[in-house]
């Protein structure tokens, strides 16, 4: 019984690596069926960014963790953005996620939105989310709003 034993076990150290080989394609095909789903049966949200983390040995880049809502439930989700990028905590951006599963969703930090909420005399409260883009003010168009402050003030 031992020697058929240490033999199973010597097989098992010279061929471990056969076993390997199907887990890792295993996993490389659930990603891209993953990837498949996302492009396919994707819809849109918007998500905020609850908090960063450092990633391990990558110091140009953090791990950004964010929530949605889809249908009244929250979801979640991580990505890993450039420190560059100039993403902060509280930032919104737009999510894609898969209709059918919203847990497999992508971030896309490329635009951050402003989220407006209104409709509070009313019972139905609504949510808009605007570009912020949109709403930078350059510094020319600052000094021309700010002259004609003064003016108005010294009149």
């Amino acid at each position: 019984m031992k020697e058929s034993i240490d033999l199973i076990w010597k097989t098992i150290k010279n061929y471990y690596w056969l076993l390997i080989i199907p887990i890792v394609v295993f996993f490389y095909v659930e990603s891209l069926q993953e990837e498949r789903e996302l492009n396919k049966l994707y819809k849109c949200t918007y998500a905020q960014v609850i908090h960063s983390s450092p990633v391990y040995k990558k110091y140009s880049k953090r791990s950004y963790h964010y929530d949605f809502f889809v249908e009244g439930r929250k979801y979640v989700g991580s990505s890993s953005a450039y420190i560059s990028d100039d993403i902060k905590i509280g930032n919104f951006y737009q999510v894609k996620f898969a209709s059918n599963n919203p847990r497999n969703n992508k971030i896309d930090f490329t635009t951050q939105y402003y989220q407006i909420i209104s409709g509070f005399e009313s019972d139905k409260i609504d949510t808009a989310y605007i570009d912020v883009s949109k709403y930078k003010v350059d510094s020319v168009d600052l000094k021309n709003r700010l002259n004609r402050v003064k003016a108005l003030i010294e009149k």
